[in-house]
């Protein structure tokens, strides 16, 4: 299909629910699929409904490097269970927009480039708003039960290392070098979340994103 048309019928299977609280969309997937650029793609057809739409990443409440990197900057384990805050991302998102929640969030906890705690800016959240949340391990068990939406955005691992030399290799130096890092942390990682939180058998859609301009969707029940 169009990529106009997967938005589109994306933004209403997200406009259709309605809570008692803000609504809660995951939009997983791993290093390179896409997820950044289709939650900022939604923005536009979702503001359509005239409900608050706020994108938040989960790139920003990494933690520090001392931590993301102690099992070593190959690590595929470390990758898994030491690159995000979950529980600071818990207290400051998810946490406040619950029905028993005051609905003021902070979108952010570091300074992606600095890896600095910033200082907290807080958002009041209206009470049918939108959050698209956008990050990778987002099907992990401390986080599951909170989101309204589950969305994949799946890629090959083939893609996703085409997509990783495009946008890294002058920095890198080289194809071998990003395969390398690419193969042994992000990917490896990958595998670990796919073997304990099974997320393509738990969410609602699928989003097939291998090719930006003809993606497909796949809507399923949630098996949990």
């Amino acid at each position: 299909m169009l990529r106009s048309q997967m938005l589109d019928m994306v933004s209403a299977n997200i406009t259709k629910r309605k809570f008692d609280h803000p609504t809660l969309v995951a939009i997983d997937g791993m290093v390179a699929a896409g997820k950044t650029r289709i939650a900022k793609e939604l923005i536009f057809p979702l503001q359509r409904s005239k409900r608050q739409i706020i994108s938040v990443s989960l790139d920003d409440f990494q933690n520090p490097v001392q931590i993301r990197y102690r099992r070593g900057r190959d690590s595929a384990e470390g990758y898994y269970y030491d690159a995000y805050n979950y529980e600071t991302f818990l207290e400051a998102v998810v946490n406040p927009l619950q029905p028993e929640g005051d609905r003021r969030i902070r979108r952010t906890l570091i300074s992606f480039n600095a890896s600095l705690e910033v200082q907290p800016e807080y958002i009041t959240v209206a009470e049918d708003a939108i959050i698209l949340c956008e990050g990778v391990f987002l099907m992990r068990p401390e986080l599951f039960d909170f989101w309204d939406l589950r969305i994949f955005v799946d890629i090959t691992l083939e893609t996703a290392l085409q997509r990783a030399v495009e946008r890294e290799i002058l920095e890198v130096g080289s194809y071998e070098k990003v395969r390398q890092i690419y193969e042994k942390r992000f990917f490896a990682g990958q595998r670990i979340y796919f073997d304990r939180c099974r997320p393509l058998q738990r969410v609602d859609m699928i989003i097939d994103n291998n090719d930006f301009r003809n993606p497909v969707v796949i809507e399923q029940r949630t098996v949990a």
